[in-house]
């Protein structure tokens, strides 16, 4: 399939990268600067373990110059989605599928807005990565990638986009849960972006720290009740314990965490930290709003209180807009 990234930037880059490696015909749109780097001389990719691979992928600015087009994978920040899809609207006739591997649960929604829901498909990516050059990625953190119909059925075109994945070398599953799994991730992400900007932690210190596991687990109870509100299953993911942990004593949830902690050190994933965190540090703009203001102001529709969320949800507001830039 001819696939599309809408957004080249660390998640966005490693994925291309290994699609590419596969032999998928990979094009990355950005108006970045470090986009004609990428166009220039490839991507190289290393990983945590040593290995690295480097691999030519076809990478443009220019929205415009892209007419055929099967698969569209929307990467860019949350806070860049509308503009990044009025970019690519002349491709609505074009494509057989749009999926979304961006953070929060919203993300469906601004792909059906613009294709139709015939043709969006849902996807929860748990890989990890940061830019350590404008065509050097990080593959910080492995996961599996999971991919479904957003009306539950399993269809040759989810098993293809799957099949994308596994020929480069990621882990990739067809799920009939694929709403469970994005919350599910979403719910985590919320839980290490809040203490990690607080505490500018890596992820691996924060679990394996009492107090701060602690408040890990607060903050996924709080996120659990708003998607039982919903309607939307809690269920257990590998690494994302949300059921789990949101349903056991506050004791037996920080032991959880702390162990997961100490699995990612003895694995070597010590450098983990949430994009939102990276982004704080850096004074960038963040994804505040798609992580806590979207579930404060659904908690608000459903009458759930959620004070932990809310206090992070200022404090990261506070924080954008003293120091964000674009």
């Amino acid at each position: 399939m001819r696939t599309l990234f809408v957004g080249a930037g660390a998640i966005g880059s490693l994925v291309g990268a290994y699609l590419a490696k596969g032999g998928a015909e990979v094009t990355l749109l950005d108006i970045a600067d470090h986009i004609h780097t990428i166009a220039k001389e490839g991507l190289k990719v290393r990983t945590i373990g040593g290995d690295s691979f480097e691999v030519k992928v076809k990478a443009v600015s220019d929205a415009k110059a892209i007419d055929d087009i099967d698969l569209l994978i929307l990467t860019v920040k949350t806070f860049h989605t509308e503009s990044a899809l009025a970019s690519v609207a002349h491709l609505k006739n074009r494509i057989q599928v749009a999926l979304s591997i961006q953070n929060g649960v919203e993300k469906e929604d601004h792909l059906i807005r613009l294709f139709g829901k015939e043709k969006v498909a849902g996807a929860m990516c748990l890989e990890g990565a940061t830019r350590l050059g404008p065509a050097e990625i990080l593959h910080t953190m492995s996961g599996i990638t999971y991919i479904g119909e957003l009306d539950g059925r399993e269809t040759d075109r989810v098993k293809t986009v799957c099949q994308l994945f596994t020929a480069g070398g990621l882990k990739a599953e067809v799920t009939p849960h694929i709403l469970a799994a994005d919350w599910a991730k979403w719910i985590n992400f919320a839980a290490a972006s809040a203490v990690c900007s607080l505490t500018r932690l890596e992820y691996f210190k924060i679990l394996k720290n009492k107090e701060l596991a602690l408040l890990f687990a607060q903050i996924y109870r709080e996120y659990a009740q708003l998607a039982k509100a919903k309607g939307i299953e809690v269920r257990d993911y590998p690494g994302f314990e949300v059921k789990t942990i949101s349903e056991a004593d506050l004791s037996g949830a920080m032991k959880i965490l702390q162990a997961r902690g100490e699995g990612l050190e003895a694995r070597g994933m010590t450098k983990v930290k949430p994009s939102l965190c990276q982004d704080v540090e850096g004074g960038r703009k963040t994804e505040y709003e798609a992580i806590f203001g979207y579930a404060v102001r659904e908690a608000e529709k459903k009458g759930i209180e959620m004070p932990l969320t809310r206090h992070v949800y200022q404090f990261l507001k506070g924080i954008d807009g003293t120091l964000g830039v674009p």
